[in-house]
């Protein structure tokens, strides 16, 4: 009697197993974080390297899961249909990966990543709940450092137009400026513009945030793509305005200059810089949109 009685919850609890959709996304998590476990550590790993400058990675993923999260009640209508190109996308990561092992480049192992992912939602509930998982999945890019050489050629040419703008600022406001390169000598003081300085942290940082706003807040297409345009300039005004701010506290104490009011002068400038693109949105809200009449 005793026996009947305890199979009978141990039959529930394996039905009720079977029926849970969680199951199966536990074994795929737990193979990916098994194939992928160098990768996933060396991902990590990035976001705390202060040469890399991706320090925003640690909260992509949370932010993209949010959004997964918000749209539950959608991806609930739609049906589930796996797919066997899910099965052809996870064998093209897993090339991708080897080619990258092969390679050692390092780029190639951890977009790999975000691929096999993206192939097992499509082999396990198909190509239509990929679709409407494009956001939050191509988020996922952000938390990804590009590859060195593009990361270096961009880092180099904002450390030079960060060090013309710096010049240009200071001499508007009559200060004696010589610049070479990316170093700015002033009466006294010598400022160089170093890649921590050259506005790449700030610039991946508003792309980011800017991204993760326009999910939540930014309705219209054309205000989205507006928005994503608009943070290049804005990150490379708000990093001129720290050079300017670094030089004039320069000339009256040196010491000040070079210390915490200096990364207080960055923070500063991304926060600034984030106030300026939520003034941005609200200019697009209140422009009159042009309707067209039909006759």
């Amino acid at each position: 009697m005793n026996i009947e009685t305890e199979a009978v919850p141990q039959k529930r609890i394996v039905e009720r197993l079977q029926q849970s959709e969680s199951i199966p996304w536990i074994f795929i998590a737990a193979l990916l974080a098994a194939a992928f476990g160098p990768t996933i550590l060396s991902l990590i790993g990035s976001w705390f390297d202060d040469g890399i400058n991706m320090q925003h990675g640690v909260i992509v993923p949370m932010v993209s899961a949010y959004m997964i999260w918000t749209k539950q009640e959608d991806l609930k209508r739609i049906p589930s249909a796996p797919s066997y190109w899910g099965i052809l996308i996870v064998f093209g990561a897993a090339l991708a990966w080897m080619l990258s092992m092969l390679t050692q480049w390092v780029w190639i192992s951890r977009i790999s990543l975000l691929v096999g992912l993206t192939g097992c939602i499509a082999a396990l509930h198909g190509l239509r709940i990929v679709r409407a998982l494009a956001y939050p999945l191509l988020t996922l890019l952000l938390m990804i450092a590009p590859p060195s050489f593009i990361n270096e050629q961009v880092t180099l040419q904002l450390q030079l137009l960060a060090s013309r703008l710096g010049e240009v600022s200071l001499e508007a406001l009559g200060y004696s400026v010589l610049r070479e390169g990316n170093i700015l000598e002033m009466v006294g003081e010598k400022l160089a513009v170093a890649e921590a300085c050259s506005g790449i942290r700030s610039l991946t940082s508003l792309l980011f945030l800017t991204v993760a706003y326009n999910y939540f807040f930014v309705g219209r297409r054309a205000h989205r793509i507006i928005m994503l345009c608009a943070v290049v300039p804005v990150a490379i005004l708000c990093n001129a305005g720290r050079i300017l701010a670094t030089g004039v506290v320069g000339q009256y104490n040196r010491a000040l200059a070079h210390g915490m009011l200096h990364e207080a002068f960055g923070y500063f400038g991304l926060g600034l810089g984030a106030v300026l693109l939520l003034l941005l949105h609200r200019v697009l809200v209140k422009w009159p949109s042009r309707e067209v009449a039909h006759v």
